[in-house]
């Protein structure tokens, strides 16, 4: 049964002189291939996030909870335990989901960043740390990839917008994003809405769990870990073919609600374009962000036809043109 609430995810940007009563909204993300490995893996730093009415939200939870209830799992929900008997569960978990998503106006947003762009420093700027960059990155996703400011202005007092993040081990950067997204709505030129923001085990929470499958599917299927071969090993194991699968079944279920604003086509490693419309941030289903520097040079050396048989990096093949974003 569709969700008969007006959502956040259909309405448009409000004509002149219509108001809507004050609403809550929540925005929960999570983050995914943060961490630096070696070999380096091409995209990384993925944050992936669900957005929608409260109500819409807290359905799609229930909804999870009663799938995981049916089930005998009892491990977290996440994409590093995803194994061949539990494969069944994952995909109902999925479906659960995109359902949500479809039927009770609910958005999914990613973005990541790409190895191949090389960030070209200006003169004077500041050397940045890993963990510096993600907190940047998480910052420029919650302003912008949900299209918070395309909200509809509500009477008769403030909407809220309760951003529920998952619990990081650097307390300085949670104090610093916190304190940026407080002053959003002067960012957005958005007064009339107010931010809360917290920050949550995840571990119990489903619907944070799902995204970081989401996200960690995202991240296998392009760094090509289904390629990955051990010494001696021949063909995948039994856990690279699970995720493989599970990989190709999100991205077609992806596919399916891309297409249903009449896209024909899509693609999990480049930015889904607005449609000539900047309100599509909001009212899209699912979008896709690649993250650019704004200045940038390209690294062919991550192009498949510099990569080994397994997917690898070789070398650095970094192309002299200087690149504005």
């Amino acid at each position: 049964m569709l969700h008969t609430r007006l959502c956040a995810a259909s309405r448009k940007t409000k004509a002149p002189g219509v108001f809507f009563m004050p609403a809550q909204y929540e925005i929960c993300a999570d983050e995914s291939w943060t961490h630096e490995s070696k070999p380096l893996n091409r995209y990384w730093c993925f944050y992936g996030g669900l957005f929608g009415e409260q109500s819409a939200v807290d359905s799609l939870e229930s909804g999870l909870q009663k799938v995981k209830a049916a089930s005998a799992f009892q491990r977290e929900v996440k994409w590093s335990n995803v194994k061949p008997l539990d494969l069944p569960l994952f995909k109902q978990l999925i479906d659960e989901f995109f359902r949500h998503l479809i039927e009770f106006g609910l958005t999914y947003r990613q973005v990541f960043l790409d190895r191949s762009f090389i960030h070209v420093p200006s003169p004077g700027d500041p050397a940045v740390s890993s963990l510096d960059v993600q907190y940047k990155i998480c910052y420029q996703f919650l302003k912008h990839a949900f299209g918070i400011s395309h909200l509809p202005v509500a009477s008769g007092g403030k909407t809220k917008v309760f951003i529920r993040l998952d619990r990081h081990s650097s307390q300085k950067h949670c104090a610093r994003l916190a304190g940026f997204l407080i002053d959003l709505p002067a960012q957005l030129r958005r007064l009339d809405i107010e931010f809360h923001v917290s920050f949550i085990n995840s571990v119990k929470i489903l619907r944070l769990g799902v995204c970081d499958v989401i996200m960690g599917a995202a991240g296998s299927y392009g760094n090509g870990q289904h390629l990955h071969r051990q010494n001696g090993q021949r063909g995948m194991t039994a856990n690279q073919s699970a995720r493989y699968e599970l990989a190709k079944y999100i991205y077609a279920k992806m596919k399916a609600v891309n297409a249903l604003r009449g896209a024909k086509a899509f693609n999990w490693f480049e930015s889904t374009g607005h449609d000539g419309d900047a309100s599509n941030r909001l009212s899209h289903k699912l979008r896709i962000w690649k993250f650019k520097p704004k200045k940038f040079q390209i690294d062919k050396g991550w192009q498949n036809d510099h990569l080994d048989a397994q997917g690898g990096y070789v070398a650095p093949d970094i192309q002299s043109t200087i690149y504005t974003n």
